[in-house]
């Protein structure tokens, strides 16, 4: 039984702080790319409101010989401008782009781990969070599309473009915690203390 532990005497050495400051540039990329999803988020919801406002779906579909078909599916397609998608994805973005400010400086001064560490872990979390909210709202609302169009084979591209869809995402967010956790294990302090092996210990 190994009853005590020993210090070692050689000093071991500091984890790089460059894997901290290595995170510091990732996430500070991914905050600017935040900054330019917000600006692209907000513009395309104006924008998509200005042009639905101007379709008048009698007008369209006068000269269609399914009249019903044609306003259900510009109702689906107004139903767009509508979403809150626009809206609260770009203030999800713009707040991962002023959350990567505190995290990245932290990151890269490598002074305080357990601070940085933990800004970055929450922005990883609200990230995770605004990618599946933005994938879930615009495959609610291409069930909806989907639906006004009469034609069986679409289902199968809607089946096969939700789990596209959903699948990368994950697999996004789940490559990013993977990269943090490698971060947070090779910068882990390091200690002196040694557990004498047990096949070294002689029998009394």
């Amino acid at each position: 039984m190994i009853d005590s532990l020993r210090v070692a005497q050689t000093v071991p050495d500091p984890p790089s702080p460059w894997w901290l400051k290595g995170g510091a540039i990732f996430i500070g990329v991914l905050g600017l790319s935040s900054l330019v999803g917000a600006a692209s988020l907000a513009l395309s919801g104006i924008l998509i409101e200005t042009m639905m406002d101007d379709i008048d779906s009698e007008e369209r579909c006068a000269e269609d010989p399914d009249i019903e078909g044609c306003e259900a599916l510009v109702v689906s397609l107004k139903s767009m401008s509508d979403m809150r998608l626009w809206d609260v994805g770009a203030a999800f973005s713009a707040f991962l782009f002023l959350l990567s400010i505190p995290t990245a400086f932290l990151m890269w001064n490598a002074e305080d781990r357990r601070t940085a560490l933990t800004l970055a872990w929450v922005w990883v979390g609200i990230h995770a969070t605004s990618q599946l909210y933005i994938i879930h709202s615009y495959m609610k609302w291409q069930d909806e599309f989907y639906e006004s169009i009469p034609t069986e084979s679409i289902e199968w591209v809607g089946l096969f473009s939700k789990v596209a869809s959903y699948g990368s995402t994950l697999m996004c967010e789940l490559t990013l915690a993977a990269g943090l956790a490698l971060i947070s294990y090779k910068t882990r302090p390091p200690t002196a203390l040694e557990v004498p092996s047990a096949f070294h210990l002689e029998e009394e």
